[in-house]
């Protein structure tokens, strides 16, 4: 990342906490709590590196405090298209279901 004077500039910074605020669902493993951003298509293959569209949420340096993968770095500068996503038991992708019941009807069980 040396030399990235991208990733510390007010427009690249703007992108992220917009991306950020939207959610925090990690794209490489699906957990909660992302408090990174990374490009889906690499800045080093073409990628926009300020769009917005071109930013995923991604758990950082500390890693996914759910499962412990390092996310960014198991990702790295291959697209995402390139990476193997975790499998969960869960649907994280598609967020909380509403009123969702376990079993005998009592939610959480």
């Amino acid at each position: 990342m040396a030399g990235r004077r991208d990733l510390t500039d007010y427009q690249y910074r703007k992108a992220r906490a917009r991306v950020l605020a939207e959610s925090d669902t990690c794209i490489m493993c699906g957990h909660p709590g992302a408090d990174a951003t990374d490009h889906i298509i690499p800045v080093a293959r073409g990628g926009a590196p300020r769009d917005p569209d071109n930013l995923a949420p991604i758990h950082g340096v500390a890693g996914c405090p759910t499962c412990g993968r390092k996310c960014n770095n198991d990702k790295s500068d291959k697209p995402l298209s390139a990476v193997t996503r975790l499998n969960t038991s869960r649907d994280w992708y598609t967020g909380p279901t509403q009123g969702a019941t376990g079993r005998h009807g009592v939610p959480g069980t």
